[in-house]
This record gives C-alpha cells, sequence and structure tokens, in this order.
C-alpha cells in the first residue's frame, strides 16, 4: 500500500507501481480529499491521525499484514496508519517523512526550531492566500531554484493547491504522537531519504530510527525528494525488499 505526499493523489507513484505489480498485489490511495477521495470532516482536529486511521481500514480489507510506504506528508500518515493497526504492516517504509515531531521526541532542539520557524511562516503565508509562497517550500525540499525551472502547469497547479498543502504543513507540526506509541511498532521499518536533499531529511530519518523499535536508515544516492520520480527503481526496491541498483 503506497501513501502519497501533499499536494497529490494516488498517481504521484505511477513510475514505481510498474516495478512491484509483478510481485505485488499494489494499492495507491488518494487521501481524504485528494483525488476521488472525500475530505475529512471541517475542522477535524489532529488531521494525521485522522488520515491515518482511513488508511488502516483500508490495511484492513487485505487478507494479509501489507508492506506500506509513505512518502512525505504520506510518510506522516503510514506512520499513524501502523501506529492504528501495527499488527497488520508486515512492513514500514517511509520516505523523508516530514516528522516533525520526531525530532521534538529526540531531542533534536536546533533543527526543530529551524523547521519550525520556517514552515510555521510558510503555513501562514498560503492559508493566508499568498499562493506564490509555495515556491519557497518547493525550493526548500528541492534546492534554490526548482519552483522556477518546473513546467507552468506544474506551477499553475502547486500554487492552485499551495492552501491545502498549508492546511497539511501545519498539521505535521502539531502532531502529538509518543514515544510509547512508536514503541508499538515493533516489525521492520526503513527510513530512507536522499543524499541530496536538505539536511532536515536525514535528521528527520535518524530521528525515527532511534525511536522506532526495529529500523534503519538508507540512503538514496543522487536522489532528493522527488524521488518518486527520479529514483522509481530505488524505491520500488526499498519498498519490497528488492536489491538497489
Amino acid at each position: 500500500m503506497l501513501v502519497h505526499g501533499s499536494p497529490g493523489d494516488g498517481r504521484s507513484w505511477v513510475r514505481v507501481i510498474p516495478l512491484l505489480a509483478d510481485r505485488f498485489h499494489v494499492m495507491a490511495v488518494d487521501l481524504p480529499g485528494y483525488g476521488r477521495s472525500d475530505p475529512l470532516p471541517e475542522h477535524e482536529t489532529n488531521r494525521t491521525a485522522a488520515m491515518g486511521a482511513t488508511v488502516s481500514v483500508l490495511i484492513e480489507s487485505f487478507s494479509e499484514p501489507v508492506r506500506l510506504c509513505g512518502h512525505s506528508y504520506g510518510g506522516n500518515v503510514a506512520l499513524h496508519a501502523a501506529i492504528h493497526r501495527p499488527a497488520t504492516v508486515k512492513h514500514l517504509t517511509l520516505l523523508e517523512p516530514v516528522a516533525f515531531r520526531a525530532l521534538k521526541l529526540a531531542d533534536d532542539r536546533h533543527t526543530l526550531a529551524a523547521a519550525t520557524q520556517f514552515f510555521s511562516s510558510y503555513t501562514d503565508r498560503v492559508t493566508g492566500g499568498e499562493t506564490d509562497a509555495v515556491s519557497d517550500m518547493i525550493d526548500f525540499w528541492f534546492g534554490r531554484g526548482s519552483f522556477s525551472k518546473l513546467p507552468s502547469a506544474v506551477q499553475a497547479y502547486l500554487k492552485a493547491s499551495a492552501a491545502k498543502n498549508g492546511v497539511d504543513v501545519r498539521a505535521s507540526l502539531s502532531e502529538t504522537t509518543t514515544c510509547a506509541e512508536l514503541r508499538t511498532l515493533t516489525g521492520p521499518a526503513t527510513v530512507a531519504y536522499g543524499d541530496a536533499s536538505p539536511a532536515t531529511a536525514a535528521a528527520i530519518a535518524r530521528a525515527l530510527a532511534r525511536l522506532l523499535p526495529n529500523s534503519e536508515t538508507c540512503t538514496v544516492a543522487g536522489a532528493a525528494h522527488g524521488m518518486l520520480d527520479t529514483h522509481p527503481q530505488d524505491v520500488a526496491a526499498l519498498v519490497g525488499a528488492l536489491p538497489m541498483r
């Protein structure tokens, strides 16, 4: 089961799915409010946990434990889904999750403070109507000037989705996951990040690896936050426990 980031939908995995479909029954979900899924109730509290609960219901529809993978904000959602149903997750793979809560639990105060300052400002701007601020978020994860290099149609999509993304980012900053909840995830877990990504991605991965009882970190060579598109073979290998290239 594959969980996309924000903004996006199940089609985010279009380059990864064919590399897994010959060995697995693959489901790429549309999170609430994205793709063809209904949104969460208005003013839903603990938004990420609520999204995770919806994914856990889908997991229960499978006849056996699943390999669960989430990318970016979808990694946060996948983590919460696993907490809801730990016995139903055979392997958990988190690709650059924006799990700022892990930084707090691991006492990485420096990284958390910088991330909180940047992303709190970003969410205030985009939810307040300053949609052009989405370029700052893209440049943060992909490198300075990355937004300006995107096709105009993609820029327009990101600007149109900026306010919704801001709500998700704000939710990621306000999660309340506990160390005790993370310790219930005793199955194998992999937390991956690209070596071309900002230091924040690596810090979150290391923090989660310390908090999850049976986990490892993995670096995807040459990849940044857009690894689903740029490194689909490596992503498929991580999800399906296949040899990486």
